[in-house]
């Protein structure tokens, strides 16, 4: 019985689970009508991805009566679409969250008639649809290049169709590559096209927003939101066919054909990026150049130094966003205390006087959500729990079944965890459809618990007998008290499998489900709304994890032992039979799998490192093919640069800005072929062993990893003998510093480290060269020691790293160089310790 009850528990909780999640309606403000620009939005709704979170999502075409913002901002919607101008907005003190970047590039250029050869050649012309805003900033920079200024053309209102520049009544207008293009095109019309990206403008459109208010209230639908948003835009790239005609069938009323929404949705995947940036994704660096222009231009003041970090979203959900009282209120309080009756395992237990349990793993749980240490507060029962959190003796109660008493007494949060009811007796009863078949019946029920007002409530003509403990209730069904026990079903499950019980059975389970709540005191608001929020980041990967920890246990078991003895004897028999015939065979195998185990092991190491050389091959035609194709073009520039330079000094012409400029521009063309070298070099698949000195090749491996050195103000410092030679493969001895080099650089970035440091020392010691790499990044966990150069063991998500940098590192130094890689921890933090034994001279 205990078996069969086990299993149909297992079955429920991912029910249980699913059936928390009702459907939130929010609606989405789009940038435009219908059409594929938001085709991710509609494959999110059609293929569920919204539904499997819980949403129910509508979409709002936009109007002339109010902006996208002021929708947002005053809650008429929750989420919006916007161009870079919702940067504009944050810096102007509107509270918005910039959750998601779709297009990594703005669609908006500007076409014009076929005679103009240039921006330049727009000055005095005719110009439809360039607004005065910040929406048409990349068109106004782009002409500003050539000159062009606000007031040397004339600005004419767009009216929203191509009429005007079909008739030639303007000269040239603003559109939107993914759509007008196509009309022209289609029409034979000829044009010219001029795309500020081409000219170094590149700002982010596309841009899903939402408040800080929607943020701090609801976070995990803000994750949820954007989550199924990026999942349903993956989509509607990969399925574009399918996305073009459900936009026909369902969304169409601009009345596209299905030619044109085809030629939106190539468009759209060209400044998308989609192979070279993460859909969705946000570059921090990209959105403080689009603020850099907007200040330059003007837009938002030069003097205004608001981080963006509080305006870009991070979908992390370890941490919660709390108001500035909520965090003063934490402040204040130090530690919280948690009232816990520990008699209600798999809830809530003692062993070795611990407090154990689904509870136990919640309250950790939600004291690193809040990053406040919970003090658990023991209590006899149910009972005593809820007369402390009365009396103030703790802050918070767990597992709270809301009744219509406890909400007059407490705050109660949502739910946040819920479990079946069913009813036990014993095993000589029959199994009944539902609890109604009870009528005139007594069942024992534990005191202080919902159950009994559930009961009371819905079966009057069920006679409640209130009981101590579920034992209590156990020993008067066995007595004949009771017909039956009623209780959670996780707790009469752990009951079952902990006792010796084996004479009872679950006949039926309620209906009804129990939800469980956090309770605090009236009074403390601050802390209700904190437990609330901690509640709805709850995901339901936390919650399956927890549970599935404390249900996917080996169980002690009870059995009819007469029957348990013929099944073993059978099976003994055949088993008998079996072992002495393969014995032998079976002893082979084992050694034969042994070795198999062994070589496959071998094996993939070998094929990780000819995968790992074949890459560093590839990269290395690939860069050769780029150093094909910039080597002429910058052999040019630097040519010009010397026929401009000597027609200065012909004509007499010198201007001492220009002269600079010049020198500007020879000094980064040179810099840019020794970065092309660089690179080259560090690719080569040389495998031939030459002398080297140790200090160059320490040098090279910095000059590759030097522009993100410099991008994060990270500081390389080197300390060395000199003449420090050594003969073997110097570009293999290069990668390994390449990549200890980038993983001293995640540590430091990861744990932002004010003043980010890396020191090399170079040296000789007891007959061996020695490098030796420090970090100031804190170091590493004890454990993760002797586990770092293992393979595919990595500290990073899944995203950033597969786990085998350090651990091919450590083959090539050991193998390849005849060394040792080691690893160790310091004051500051780690040092990676290289010892090259016998390629020196």
């Amino acid at each position: 019985m205990k078996t069969l009850f086990s299993l149909f528990l297992l079955f429920n909780i991912t029910l249980l689970i699913a059936s928390e999640n009702k459907l939130e309606h929010v609606t989405l403000q789009l940038q435009w009508k219908h059409q594929f620009e938001f085709a991710g939005f509609y494959a999110a709704k059609e293929k569920g991805f919204y539904k499997e979170v819980g949403l129910d999502v509508d979409f709002l075409e936009h109007d002339s009566v109010k902006s996208i913002s002021d929708k947002v901002l005053d809650g008429d919607v929750e989420y919006g679409l916007s161009y870079s101008s919702i940067i504009v907005d944050y810096y102007n003190n509107k509270p918005f969250v910039f959750l998601a970047n779709f297009f990594k590039q703005s669609p908006l250029v500007l076409i014009a008639q076929d005679d103009i050869k240039t921006p330049a050649d727009l000055e005095g012309k005719k110009i439809m649809g360039i607004a005065d805003s910040v929406h048409s900033m990349t068109i106004l920079n782009m002409l500003n290049k050539f000159s062009v200024n606000r007031n040397d053309y004339e600005s004419v209102k767009t009216d929203y169709t191509l009429e005007p520049f079909i008739d030639k009544k303007v000269d040239a207008m603003s559109v939107f590559i993914t759509n007008e293009p196509y009309t022209l095109n289609k029409k034979g019309i000829k044009y010219k096209l001029f795309d500020p990206m081409v000219y170094g403008i590149k700002y982010y459109d596309l841009n899903l927003f939402t408040t800080q208010e929607e943020l701090e209230n609801h976070p995990k639908r803000v994750k949820n939101f954007t989550e199924a948003s990026i999942k349903g835009w993956k989509y509607a790239l990969s399925h574009k066919q399918e996305i073009v005609e459900l936009i026909q069938k369902k969304y169409n009323t601009q009345n596209k054909t299905q030619d044109s929404l085809m030629f939106e949705a190539e468009q759209i995947e060209s400044i998308m990026l989609p192979s070279v940036y993460p859909v969705g994704s946000i570059d921090r660096h990209r959105v403080q150049i689009i603020v850099d222009d907007f200040k330059q231009a003007g837009v938002i003041d030069r003097e205004d130094e608001k981080s963006i970090e509080g305006f870009i979203y991070s979908n992390s959900m370890n941490n919660i966003l709390l108001t500035q009282r909520e965090k003063e209120y934490l402040d204040s309080v130090k530690k919280l205390k948690i009232c816990v009756s520990p008699d209600w395992m798999p809830f809530g237990g003692i062993e070795d006087d611990k407090y154990i349990g689904i509870d136990s793993d919640y309250v950790t749980l939600v004291s690193q959500k809040i990053k406040t240490q919970i003090e658990v507060y023991k209590t006899q029962s149910r009972k005593e729990s809820i007369e402390s959190l009365k009396s103030g003796k703790c802050n918070i109660l767990s597992l709270v079944v809301p009744t219509k008493k406890r909400e007059k007494l407490f705050n109660l949060t949502s739910s946040y965890l819920k479990y079946k009811i069913v009813v036990v007796t014993k095993t000589d009863k029959k199994m009944i459809p539902d609890i109604s078949y009870l009528t005139n019946e007594k069942i024992a029920v534990v005191e202080d618990s919902a159950e009994i007002d559930l009961i009371e409530a819905k079966y009057p003509n069920i006679e409640v007998v209130k009981v101590k403990s579920i034992k209590d209730g156990l020993d008067k069904v066995e007595s004949d008290e009771v017909y039956g026990l009623v209780d959670n079903a996780f707790v009469i499950d752990h009951y079952f499998q902990n006792s010796s019980y084996s004479e009872f059975k679950v006949v039926t389970q309620l209906d009804e489900k129990l939800s469980l709540s956090y309770a605090v005191q009236k009074e403390d608001t601050e802390l209700y709304g904190i437990m609330q929020k901690v509640v709805d980041s709850l995901t339901h990967e936390h919650k399956e994890k927890i549970l599935n920890k404390w249900f996917s246990v080996t169980y002690k078991k009870v059995y009819d032992y007469e029957l348990l003895w013929k099944i073993l004897l059978v099976v003994a028999l055949i088993f008998l039979f079996f072992i002495v015939r393969h014995f032998n065979i079976k002893k082979v195998n084992k050694e034969l799998k042994v070795l198999i185990e062994e070589e496959v092991r071998k094996s993939r190491e070998k094929d990780q490192l000819i995968f790992h050389q074949s890459k560093l091959v590839s990269m290395g035609e690939m860069i050769e093919n780029i150093a094909h194709q910039w080597r002429q073009p910058l052999s040019q520039i630097n040519s010009a640069v010397l026929v401009l330079d000597e027609i200065m000094v012909e004509n007499a012409f010198v201007i001492e800005r220009a002269e600079e400029k010049l020198l500007e521009i020879e000094t980064l063309t040179g810099y840019m072929s020794n970065t092309i070298n660089d690179f080259k070099n560090f690719y080569s698949s040389d495998k031939v062993k030459k002398n080297f000195l140790l200090e160059d090749i320490v040098n090279d491996a910095i000059k590759v990893v030097k522009g993100t050195l410099s991008y994060y103000s990270i500081s390389v410092v080197i300390d060395k003998e000199d003449d420090l030679r050594c003969n073997g493969y110097s570009n293999e001895l290069q990668q390994v510093l390449v990549i200890i080099l980038n993983n001293a650089k995640d540590i430091l970035v990861q744990n932002e480290v004010e003043t980010p440091t890396i020191e090399i020392r170079l040296f000789k010691e007891e007959g061996a060269l020695m490098i030796e790499i420090y970090d100031n990044g804190g170091g590493l966990q004890p454990e993760l020691l002797t586990k770092i150069f293992e393979p595919y063991f990595t500290t990073k998500h899944k995203s950033q790293g597969t786990g085998l940098g350090l651990y091919i590192a450590k083959v090539v130094i050991e193998e390849s160089l005849t060394g040792q890689l080691s690893v160790k921890n310091t004051n500051d933090g780690a040092c990676f310790k290289i010892k090259i034994l016998d390629n020196y001279e």
